[in-house]
Formats: C-alpha cells, sequence, structure tokens
C-alpha cells in the first residue's frame, strides 16, 4: 500500500510539472493531440498572401482532425503578430503564419528585437519561394530599372518607395537597392502590402517591390508596369520580366510563407505539425494555386526548414553589416 502511494504522488507530482512546463510524455501527447481547435495567428491583413495560408491550413486541419481558427493581427511590420506567436503557451494549439520579412528580417534589423528567430520558436514548414517585383504606375513615365535610376538621381530623396513596414524585407531591399545604385529613395512604411499597392495604384508613392500574389492581378490588367524581379533567375511566372542583377542592380531577395509555432512544444506535437504541414504544401490544390499567384512551390520542413532559417539570419547579419540598418 506504501508502494502505491508513493507512486501515485510521484505520477501526480510529473503531471503538475508537465502542465506547467508544456512538457507531456511522448506517448499521451500524441494520442490526444490535438483533441480541440488550433489557433492559427496571420501577422498581415486579409488579401491574396493570407488566402493561400488558409488554403495551405484547410489541407492540414483535414490530417490533424481539428479546424483551424485564424485571427488578423497586423502591424509594425508582422512583428504584432509574430510576437504574440513566441509568447504564446507551448503546446501546439497556437500557430503563426510566417514570411521572411516579419520573421527575419525584423528582428535580425531591430535595435531591440522582441524575439529571435531562432530560439523562440519551432519553424514546421514553408510551402513557397519567389522574388520580389519592383513595380511602378505606367503614368510615371519609366520603362525599365535604368529608367527609375535616372529619375533618381535627377531628383535626390523625392522618389518615394512604399513598402510592407519598416523592418519588412521589402524595406530592406529598398536600402539595398539605394546602397547598390547610389541613389536617395524616400521610404514611406505602411502596416501591410495590401495598403501599400492601394497607395502605389493611387500615385500616393512611385514605385513599390511586392510580392508576386500582391502585384499579380495589376501586373496583368496594366495598371502596374514589372520592372524587375529580386530573385537570382527570372521568375516562370513572369520571364519577361528581367532581374534586379541583370538590370545593373546588385541586390537579391525572395520572399517565402510558412508556419511556426513557439519554442518548446512536445516532440510529438512537433512531428504531426510537420507531417501535417509538409504533406498539405504539396497537395495539388495548393500548388496550382501558389502558381496562380505567381510564385513558385518550394516545400521545405523540419530540420530542413530550420536550417535554412539559420542560415538565412546568418546572411542577413553580414549583409547589415554594410548597410548598418537599426531599426527602432
Amino acid at each position: 500500500m506504501r508502494r502505491t502511494v508513493l507512486n501515485q504522488i510521484t505520477l501526480a507530482a510529473a503531471s503538475g510539472f508537465a502542465a506547467a512546463s508544456g512538457v507531456w510524455p511522448r506517448a499521451g501527447q500524441a494520442q490526444t493531440w490535438p483533441d480541440k481547435p488550433v489557433n492559427v495567428i496571420v501577422p498581415f491583413p486579409p488579401g491574396a498572401v493570407d488566402s493561400l495560408a488558409r488554403l495551405v491550413g484547410a489541407k492540414a486541419s483535414a490530417s490533424l482532425g481539428q479546424p483551424l481558427v485564424y485571427r488578423n493581427v497586423a502591424g509594425a511590420g508582422q512583428r504584432i503578430g509574430i510576437e504574440q506567436v513566441a509568447r504564446s503557451a507551448r503546446d501546439g494549439y497556437t500557430l503563426g503564419v510566417i514570411t521572411n520579412s516579419g520573421f527575419i528580417v525584423g528582428p535580425v534589423l531591430a535595435a531591440r528585437a522582441t524575439y529571435d528567430p531562432i530560439q523562440d520558436f519551432t519553424v514546421i514548414s514553408r510551402c513557397t519561394e519567389a522574388g520580389y517585383v519592383l513595380a511602378v504606375r505606367p503614368e510615371l513615365g519609366v520603362r525599365s530599372v535604368a529608367d527609375l535610376m535616372a529619375r533618381a538621381r535627377a531628383r535626390p530623396g523625392e522618389v518615394k518607395v512604399g513598402s510592407a513596414g519598416i523592418g519588412s524585407a521589402m524595406h530592406l531591399l529598398a536600402e539595398q537597392m539605394m546602397g547598390a545604385a547610389g541613389i536617395q529613395l524616400n521610404h514611406i512604411p505602411y502596416k501591410g502590402e495590401a495598403p501599400m499597392v492601394t497607395d502605389l495604384l493611387g500615385g500616393q508613392i512611385d514605385m513599390a517591390f511586392t510580392t508576386s500574389a500582391g502585384g499579380k492581378a495589376h501586373f496583368e490588367s496594366g495598371k502596374l508596369l514589372a520592372l524587375a524581379t529580386s530573385s537570382a533567375e527570372r521568375s516562370n511566372a513572369q520571364p519577361q520580366v528581367p532581374t534586379l542583377r541583370e538590370s545593373g542592380v546588385d541586390a537579391v531577395s525572395v520572399s517565402w510563407l510558412g508556419f511556426a509555432a513557439p519554442a518548446g512544444i512536445p516532440g510529438p506535437v512537433r512531428e504531426r505539425l510537420v507531417a501535417a504541414f509538409s504533406q498539405a504544401a504539396r497537395d495539388p490544390e495548393v500548388v496550382a494555386a501558389i502558381q496562380r499567384i505567381g510564385s513558385q512551390a518550394r516545400e521545405l520542413s523540419g530540420d530542413a526548414f530550420a536550417a535554412a532559417v539559420k542560415q538565412e539570419v546568418s546572411d542577413l547579419r553580414e549583409l547589415n553589416k554594410k548597410l548598418r540598418l537599426a531599426l527602432e
């Protein structure tokens, strides 16, 4: 009887520690998770990229057997929403949609970063990769990167370039362009890509780097002109558009879309999430949707995704030794 009582006390203590720390026995956690809906924080406003993330999530939801409940938390170049993911419970019931803009660029360049992309997250899977597109209105009167550079040199600090927020990848790319081309632009930050594109169409800004999804419809309608892409090679979606390097500006940057959870989620939960989202990223309907918005399907999951994030963080820190950007 004494041994039975001691065993019960030990089990109770272990359960209490697990509940407090978020670390659960492997077998038990694998059997019970998920037994309720999973929350997903989207750190930018509704739009084409948001819709794609929800489609990927729907495929993963079918595999997990529970619905995903979305909440858009925009602002500060995606950093507000991503920080909420980092500070969430480590139980697998809160995930975040991530892009390299808010997940890597923002915190690496921030003077007072509130989260670390390597230490504070468990990355799960990414599904896309695409260069940014340098876009202008036809009314601006430029038809090439050379025309735009000539205009910027003739009017230092007057040409307005938009971005999805201070510290976003679009902001960094604009800084790269200024450094590589020896020009000075007037940076105008927005709370996400959608309002930036709206003002670009309206003439409140002169140029911007858009994602393939964010600008595709406007390129097709002729309301915007695509002058160059920021990828190392020309895009399959717009093979007629040269790269920045081809246009004489030595700047390369790509965007990607993925999912992450807070650091320290139980191992079995991570395994199920990686499997579900990896499978979802390769689903034919998802691949077709990615291609429709002008991006490329590039699934990368689990440890391989984590290694890619570490490399990207290292590369950005090295680049910033030249740019010397420090975001408030």
